[in-house]
């Protein structure tokens, strides 16, 4: 019996060693023991209930506030090492200068210049015929037209019909012509006159002497215009 008495006392005394080198250890800061639930949360097990704290106990956040933190600070690294490297091309619509959109009215107004270009003369009246002069000693007789639209005509296609003195009709003559005319403003042109072979003339131009009644009459009638 006094001899295990005396090995219990042993390690006690031993026990009672240890622990007071331990403590001394831990006071002089040595030696620290980690909350083993402080790094389960650390290492974010638990994000939806879990609270961080930092060493010095003056700063908390949520496990799933430390997870967006950390996405938004990966999101800001990739963004300034995208600017470093120069890849700057790839610009959200979104984000893009809208000052562009100043300029939409000039483009609507080209496009509508175009289309107007291109128009069919819906209106007879839109280029009408003002002069016609063709003597009989001439091939070509004079035409003068009148545009009276709000646009510079630079295209003119029409056809000029042939009568004799009694309203019946002895010929036509379809014509293209590249004439610049102002808007309300007459342009003078020639084509080709009727008849000048068989020594015809416009009944209000010059006749052939010999002939009196080789003369005729013009109606115009406009097929289509350009404008600019």
């Amino acid at each position: 019996m006094d001899e295990r008495k005396s090995g219990n006392a042993k390690m006690y005394i031993v026990l009672l060693g240890v622990a007071l080198v331990i403590g001394l250890l831990w006071a002089t800061g040595l030696v620290r023991w980690e909350d083993s639930s402080n790094k389960h949360e650390m290492q974010g097990t638990n994000t939806d209930e879990a609270t961080i704290y930092d060493s010095n106990d003056d700063f908390e956040v949520s496990a799933s506030e430390w997870t967006s933190l950390k996405d938004e600070v990966r999101q800001l690294r990739q963004e300034v090492e995208r600017l470093k490297s120069g890849n700057v091309k790839n610009v959200p619509a979104s984000t893009k200068p809208t000052s562009k959109s100043k300029s939409t009215p000039e483009r609507e107004t080209a496009s509508q210049s175009k289309t107007v270009s291109a128009s069919v003369a819906y209106d007879p009246n839109a280029i009408t015929l003002t002069n016609y002069n063709h003597d009989w000693v001439q091939s070509d007789a004079t035409v003068a037209l009148k545009n009276n639209t709000d646009y510079m005509v630079t295209q003119v296609t029409g056809r000029m019909i042939y009568y004799d003195m009694s309203g019946n009709m002895l010929d036509y003559q379809d014509f293209t012509k590249s004439v610049v005319v102002e808007p309300g403003m007459v342009k003078t042109f020639t084509l080709r006159g009727y008849g000048h072979k068989d020594d015809y003339a416009y009944f209000k131009s010059e006749t052939i002497p010999s002939n009196p009644n080789r003369k005729y009459k013009v109606k115009f009638e406009l097929k289509s215009y350009k404008t600019r």
